[in-house]
C-alpha cells in the first residue's frame, strides 16, 4: 500500500485548495472530515464521494468502512486538516445542486454569518423535517459549515438566495421569529405550508422582510437578551412542528 508523505502529491494539493471558496465553485467539489461525519456521507450518498482520503492511524482503525481511499502520513494528515484534533478521515464530495428546496416546511436564514450556526441549523432542519434557503449567508460548503453539518447539506432541500416574496408567491406562510412577536408556544400552528425566517445574529431579520410576513413569532425569555440563532431556529422548528 502506498502511502502519501509529499505535500506535492497531486490530491494533497487538491485537498489545500479546496479550503478556498473560488476553488469550490470552479471544481464544484468540497470536502468533508471526520469519521462520523464521512461515513454518514459515504452511506447516504455514496454516489456524491469521489474520494476519501485517511491517515495511518486512521486507516488501521477505520479502513474497513470504505471500498476505496488514499493513505497519507499522520504528519501530513496533520498539515492539511482544518481542526486541531483531526480524526483522520477527508473525503473529497461533488458539490450538490442548490434550487427552490420544494418542501412543506421550510427555514430561511436571512445573513446568518457564522458557519457553526449555518451548519447546525441545517442538521436540524433536516432532522425535524424541513428544506432550508440560504439569504447571504456563510458559504454552506465551507469547512466548518460542512462539519457541523454532518451530512445535511446532501440530505436536506436547500435553495439559495430566494426572495421572501417568491415564497409568498408558491402559497408559503411566512413567520418571522423575533422577540417583538406573538409566542410560539401559545400560537395555532400553521396549517399549510409555511417558512420560518430566522434573522442574522447581530442585527437580526431585515426589517422588510418583518412587515412582509404573515405572522411574527416569539421565544419566551427570562434574564437574557436573546438565544443563539441555530438555538432559535431549532425551538421554531419543532415548535411549530410537533
Amino acid at each position: 500500500m502506498e502511502i502519501i508523505t509529499s505535500s506535492d502529491n497531486k490530491l494533497i494539493k487538491r485537498l489545500v485548495k479546496l479550503k478556498q471558496k473560488k476553488y469550490r465553485e470552479i471544481e464544484r467539489e468540497f470536502y468533508i472530515e471526520g469519521y462520523k461525519n464521512v461515513l454518514d456521507t459515504y452511506n447516504a450518498a455514496k454516489s456524491s464521494v469521489k474520494e476519501v482520503v485517511l491517515s495511518e492511524s486512521a486507516y488501521k482503525k477505520y479502513g474497513s468502512a470504505f471500498e476505496r481511499f488514499s493513505v497519507v502520513s499522520d504528519a501530513l494528515f496533520g498539515k492539511i486538516s482544518d481542526t486541531d484534533c483531526a480524526q483522520g478521515v477527508i473525503s473529497i464530495n461533488r458539490s450538490p445542486e442548490f434550487s427552490f428546496p420544494n418542501a412543506d416546511r421550510i427555514i430561511y436564514l436571512d445573513r446568518v454569518r457564522d458557519p457553526g450556526n449555518v451548519g447546525t441549523i441545517l442538521r436540524t432542519a433536516c432532522a425535524a423535517g424541513y428544506g432550508a434557503v440560504l439569504n447571504n449567508c456563510a458559504d454552506i460548503l465551507s469547512p466548518k459549515v460542512t462539519r457541523s453539518s454532518m451530512s445535511a447539506i446532501l440530505k436536506c432541500k436547500i435553495g439559495l438566495d430566494i426572495a421572501v416574496s417568491e415564497l409568498k408567491e408558491r402559497g408559503y406562510e411566512v413567520i418571522s421569529s423575533d422577540m417583538g412577536g406573538d409566542s410560539v408556544f401559545s400560537c395555532q400552528k400553521p396549517s399549510g405550508k409555511y417558512c420560518i425566517v430566522i434573522g442574522n445574529e447581530a442585527e437580526g431579520i431585515d426589517p422588510d422582510i418583518i412587515k412582509s410576513s404573515d405572522r411574527v413569532l416569539s421565544i419566551p425569555q427570562d434574564g437574557i437578551e436573546s438565544l443563539n440563532a441555530a438555538v432559535a431556529a431549532g425551538i421554531m422548528m419543532y415548535a411549530l412542528r410537533y
